[in-house]
């Protein structure tokens, strides 16, 4: 069964996540790594449950950027349709005990980002421009391990809301991170966490890009 750790949440005194019995020194390493981690401004964090089916320990950060990420509160979650200067997404690190064939690791990461886009964009070409964006952020991770589908979305508003449209990219994402990244020499989970949040970040317009 995978154990979910407390992201940011349910820490010690010291402010360091509290060590369950028996969990392998790797895990743990990836646990510390990603609580310690550098966070990325206008980003907001949140853990998130990880199945137990998908593996045997579990790490799940959930992320928010954009206007509604600046409030007090952390958006209903994913399931809405994306809005103007919103951009939402998820990562999961993964760990079996025994090697997966099929990862080629003991590590696999899984994320999903549902992103905004304006509607003069959403064309063939599109799809290819995100994925393009999306391994430009890549660091640290297996050759040719990367996996994965983007899907853009158009909704057309009809009766009293007719006359109004608006499109989106959800991206699906799997990829082997490498071990020996980290300083101690295991997986450096905080690095994918970080990557992941600082793609989702790269396709908001804040104003302040706007001025500069």
């Amino acid at each position: 069964m995978a154990d979910i750790y407390a992201f940011p949440t349910g820490e010690s005194n010291d402010g360091r996540p509290v060590r369950p019995q028996g969990v392998p020194d790797e895990v743990w390493a990836a646990v510390e790594s990603v609580s310690t981690m550098k966070r990325i401004h206008d980003v907001r964090y949140r853990e998130i449950p990880v199945p137990s089916t998908l593996a045997d320990y579990g790490i799940g950060v959930e992320f928010e950027a954009g206007e509604r990420a600046l409030g007090d509160a952390f958006s209903a979650g994913l399931g809405s349709d994306a809005e103007p200067r919103i951009a939402t997404g998820w990562i999961m690190m993964l760990y079996a005990h025994e090697l997966r064939i099929d990862w080629d690791s003991n590590w696999r990461c899984v994320a999903f980002a549902r992103l905004p886009l304006e509607t003069a964009e959403n064309d063939s070409l599109t799809p290819g421009m995100y994925w393009d964006d999306m391994c430009d952020y890549f660091d640290g991770i297996e050759p040719d391990s990367v996996s994965g589908t983007v899907t853009v979305t158009q909704n057309t508003a009809f009766g009293s809301m007719a006359g109004s449209t608006s499109a989106g990219c959800e991206i699906r994402v799997s990829w082997t991170p490498l071990d020996g990244t980290g300083p101690d020499g295991t997986m450096d989970a905080g690095a994918q966490v970080r990557s992941w949040a600082a793609f989702i970040r790269s396709t908001i317009r804040f104003e302040e890009d706007d001025a500069s």
